[in-house]
């Protein structure tokens, strides 16, 4: 294969992603935990565990006949009922949509954060699925959907690389890793910042894959979003900015499972309020919460938790009500203020008031 840096994060990423489905709700209601019909071929819970993870960059052989296919990406453009890594980090979501053929198919995926990945399509083909995923305290770290879990290995993180390699030379290292680790020096490999669809065993992106948008930034003149490689100012005071920032950071919508079905080598956990702008909708849309003129969210009745993921480009201000419960959860790079006395309870704004107290001395 030739190699190509604009495959790779560290260069010039292709930005993937799949299109939210065209009917229907954009999330599902609060309180909706698992899809209401269960997976017709979910297994025991016992049977869906894989083995413990193989500690060195090291997989099982392809067949002689395989076609092979390395696929490197941060995270996924779906977000899911499933969480890999607790309930306060952002599981999402990549189709490997396996194309039709004779030929077996073997497949490593290394995720740069928590994932599930969906396989879907002509799965018999598959004879191996090898899964990577980051360091995860707090649960398996990634998951695999639609194959018999006798298919299905594990790597411990880090073990062939990371999703983000610093420097082009780190970047061929973990290729001539990844490719010695296959035993197959011609196979195709994929590197991309996040994933709608990826077709195996080609490597071409699944249909309705589109760019997403780049980071956010906040200055005097405002909030801009970087799209198509130019800065977009964005208003996060407007009613619909939400809706919009999940489509925005999640194209591919929202894919719930039955949590019986997830092959991983730990148990998974399941959200209550789905993560990041998912679970905002989710409770705008339920009454317990509103989104006020100045862009802050007013929390208005109880849930159970606040949203995973709230930090970076995805962060927010909360207003708690007089009388409401506090939800649990962490809210990271986001605040939460009192609504009675304006005053800080929780998030960012503690960590500012503590920084400008150590400045001043106090």
């Amino acid at each position: 294969m030739q190699r190509s840096y604009s495959l790779w994060p560290i260069v010039a990423c292709a930005l993937m992603s799949a299109c939210n489905p065209a009917s229907g709700p954009l999330v599902p209601p609060l309180g909706t935990t698992a899809p209401s019909v269960k997976a017709e071929d979910a297994l025991p819970p016992s049977r869906m565990r894989i083995a413990p993870n193989i500690v060195s960059c090291s997989m099982p052989a392809p067949s002689a006949d395989a076609d092979t296919l390395a696929i490197i990406a941060a995270r996924g453009n779906a977000v899911t009922n499933i969480a890999a890594n607790g309930l306060d980090d952002t599981t999402t979501v990549a189709t490997i949509s396996v194309e039709d053929g004779e030929k077996p198919v073997y497949v490593f995926a290394l995720s740069g954060s928590a994932m599930i990945w969906n396989v879907t399509g002509a799965t018999q083909r598959v004879e191996r699925f090898v899964v990577q995923a980051p360091h995860a305290p707090d649960g398996p770290g990634t998951g695999v959907v639609g194959l018999d879990p006798a298919k299905v290995r594990a790597l411990a993180d880090d073990a062939c690389g990371t999703a983000y390699p610093l420097t082009p030379s780190e970047a061929d290292r973990m290729i001539a890793t990844i490719r010695s680790a296959m035993k197959s020096p011609d196979g195709k490999m994929v590197g991309v910042e996040s994933i709608g669809t990826i077709n195996a065993p080609s490597g071409t992106p699944g249909p309705h894959n589109k760019p997403v948008v780049g980071p956010t930034m906040e200055g005097e003149k405002g909030t801009f979003m970087i799209v198509n490689g130019k800065p977009k100012r964005i208003y996060k005071w407007d009613p619909k900015f939400t809706e919009r920032q999940f489509k925005r950071y999640y194209p591919a919508g929202v894919e719930m499972f039955d949590p019986a079905a997830i092959v991983s080598t730990a148990p998974v956990a399941v959200y209550d309020v789905l993560p990041a702008e998912a679970g905002l909708l989710q409770l705008l849309d339920a009454g317990v919460m509103s989104f006020n003129a100045k862009g802050a969210y007013v929390i208005e009745g109880p849930f159970p938790h606040i949203p995973a993921g709230l930090y970076g480009d995805h962060k927010a201000d909360f207003i708690l009500r007089p009388g409401i419960t506090r939800p649990k959860g962490k809210f990271f790079h986001s605040s939460l203020f009192d609504g009675a006395t304006g005053n800080c309870l929780e998030g960012l704004c503690k960590s500012l008031e503590e920084f400008s107290r150590m400045r001043s001395g106090q």
